[in-house]
């Protein structure tokens, strides 16, 4: 990385980055500190790095704006092999960067909140979605539950959140705009009113938006085909860009996994010695682009 820093000088950064993969390990608890980083937001120090790397970009890009989107089991190797599925995220990554991962959790509950909060499951003991209100009712002042778009909220900057119903209302009242979607068996109709109500939620011009897509994740679950794989993929990436198109040009995305894709053994059956490494490490993909 020494040597990319040192270009910085004679060259804008989106073209250094533009057409590479940065297979640089970092951790899904780097994202809420790079964010406080990027926005300016006052947070008590989690466990946690700020990623320079982003933050640098962020600030050559003018960037003022973080549209989070968590995309459920969209592990590393998964990632590298549904490229062609997903032309809106790739459009994001070749105008950024992309990361190599590791997660903190093989399930969704306590990765996402080591995604919002900055601290390891050990740490924020966020398990499942009913642990959030046992934690707050303990000491709802204990900055390890706390997430990056509450701090935001905090500092004077308007926050959203886009997710399943009971992760909405864990967040009601502590932030500016809560949009919970009930739980359905059609993913796909799920995923799109997940970007529907992305659409809604961006006219009021949040600072910061939080979203999570599910589609991969229920279809890792149900199916044994790698064509169900790239169908729930292409849904994802057309719900990326109906939130891409409604995204102001100083928005930075930031888009990652939570966890290496579900019923594994299935899986890895069909893949080889660099996919099954990726997935017994927890690495996810982790992309960051501008709009610009």
């Amino acid at each position: 990385m020494a040597d990319i820093k040192t270009e910085y000088g004679k060259y804008n950064v989106t073209q250094i980055f533009a057409h590479m993969n940065l297979n640089t390990e970092c951790s899904l608890v780097d994202i809420a500190p790079t964010i406080s980083e990027i926005l300016h937001i006052n947070m008590v120090k989690p466990h946690g790095h700020v990623l320079n790397q982003i933050t640098e970009y962020a600030r050559e890009n003018k960037t003022r704006k973080v549209i989070l989107i968590i995309v459920d089991s969209l592990g590393y190797a998964l990632y590298q092999r549904l490229t062609e599925s997903m032309p809106n995220l790739q459009k994001i990554a070749n105008s950024g960067m992309v990361f190599k991962c590791k997660s903190p959790a093989d399930h969704t509950t306590p990765a996402i909140a080591s995604i919002f909060t900055g601290y390891y499951p050990e740490e924020h003991h966020l398990y499942y979605t009913d642990d959030i209100y046992k934690e707050r009712a303990k000491d709802e002042y204990n900055p390890k539950i706390k997430t990056i778009m509450e701090w935001g909220h905090d500092s004077g900057l308007k926050s959203g959140i886009v997710i399943e119903s009971l992760g909405a209302e864990s967040l009601a009242g502590r932030i500016y705009g809560t949009f919970g979607i009930p739980d359905s068996d059609d993913i796909i109709e799920y995923d799109k009113k997940v970007a529907e109500n992305t659409v809604k939620a961006l006219k009021s011009n949040p600072d910061i938006i939080a979203v999570h897509i599910r589609a991969i994740d229920r279809f890792a679950h149900m199916s044994d085909t790698w064509d169900d794989i790239k169908y729930s993929a292409g849904s994802v990436d057309e719900n990326i860009g109906t939130i891409y198109s409604h995204t102001r040009d100083d928005s930075l995305f930031i888009i990652c996994g939570d966890h290496p894709i579900h019923s594994g053994k299935k899986w890895l059956e069909m893949t080889g010695k660099n996919d099954a490494e990726n997935y017994h490490n927890r690495y996810v993909a982790l992309i960051v682009g501008s709009k610009k």
